[in-house]
């Protein structure tokens, strides 16, 4: 596992390495990183609550949920630790665990019925294994493990198997609630960090021979990216410019985007926005200028299909928020 980690940490499109032992890795999560955490923390809370709000009242921390004294169940309560980096947090690394050593957890708890615990226990299992499932590019990769009991009490592990071993990527347990008379609490409980190695493990063994890495596309940190494939320099500054106003565009219509160094060669351009994890590369060439038409690649596929600029914020939406 050690050198897989290592793989993943220098991704320099997401770490900035600053210290490397043979045991430790001190590094900054860049940008495209923190983004990423981000989108996973928002998609968790959109799908608990999906779950959630036509059933259940549930509270942004469990001092809200003392202060209003509440007693009816079933109800919830979110508790997450959000660490929030910089580009000064240096975060250390121990090479023999998965994930680094501070990590942001993030809890969510249902006070239940003590006599309906079973039933939630096994529902919520298939919704944490659907949810994580839904956010990456290998849903076959995650099972649940076998459940474990104690007194009172019993847990289970949503995990991911990769090639060299399985990764538990979050645990679901229940036991009594001494609080309310009669109820039981089921906690399901994840790391924002764990999650996002996990992500870019699986991107990373999902590469194909182009060596790009596979990120699901609501979850990537930019949506659409951008090349330049033009010799004349006076019709390439133009271009630029195009870019920037699609890119601008793109952005008012919350559709993430990046621009790569134009400098770079037109397949370099490309390959830095299939690093980076970009699901869609609009390719703008000599012939944009006069006609309007540029090629949209999917990085899925590779594939690419023509697209009008007038067209081009409209259907990018659709593409990216549907």
């Amino acid at each position: 596992m050690k050198t897989k980690i290592q793989r993943i940490l220098y991704m320099d499109m997401f770490f900035k390495v600053t210290q490397s032992t043979e045991h430790y890795v001190n590094y900054i999560y860049k940008k495209p990183s923190t983004i990423l955490m981000t989108n996973i923390r928002i998609n968790w809370l959109k799908y608990i609550n999906t779950k959630t709000h036509k059933h259940l009242p549930v509270f942004i921390n469990e001092r809200t949920a003392r202060k209003r004294n509440h007693q009816t169940i079933p109800f919830g309560i979110l508790c997450h630790d959000h660490i929030r980096y910089n580009e000064s947090t240096i975060v250390e690394h121990n090479l023999s665990d998965f994930a680094p050593n501070t990590q942001s957890k993030f809890n969510f708890k249902l006070i239940v019925p003590q006599e309906d615990v079973m039933q939630y226990f096994t529902q919520w299992q298939r919704y944490r294994k659907f949810w994580w499932s839904s956010i990456t590019t290998t849903p076959g990769l995650f099972s649940i493990n076998d459940m474990k009991f104690g007194e009172n009490a019993a847990d289970v592990n949503v995990i991911a198997q990769f090639p060299w071993g399985h990764q538990i990527v979050e645990t679901i347990n229940i036991y009594p609630n001494t609080n309310i008379p009669n109820s039981s609490c089921l906690s399901c409980t994840m790391s924002l960090e764990n999650a996002l190695f996990v992500l870019l493990m699986d991107g990373l063994i999902g590469q194909n021979k182009t060596n790009y890495l596979r990120l699901h596309k609501n979850l990537a940190p930019y949506k659409i990216s951008f090349a330049l494939n033009c010799k004349d320099t006076k019709d390439k500054q133009t271009l630029e410019e195009l870019s920037k106003l699609l890119s601008l565009k793109l952005q008012m219509n919350k559709v993430s985007t990046w621009v790569p160094d134009f400098s770079l060669s037109p397949e370099s351009q490309i390959e830095k926005n299939l690093e980076m994890g970009v699901p869609y590369t609009a390719i703008l060439n000599d012939s944009t200028l006069k006609n309007g038409i540029f090629q949209l690649m999917n990085s899925s596929t590779m594939l690419p299909e023509q697209v009008h600029v007038a067209d081009f914020d409209s259907y990018a939406s659709l593409l990216c928020n549907k």
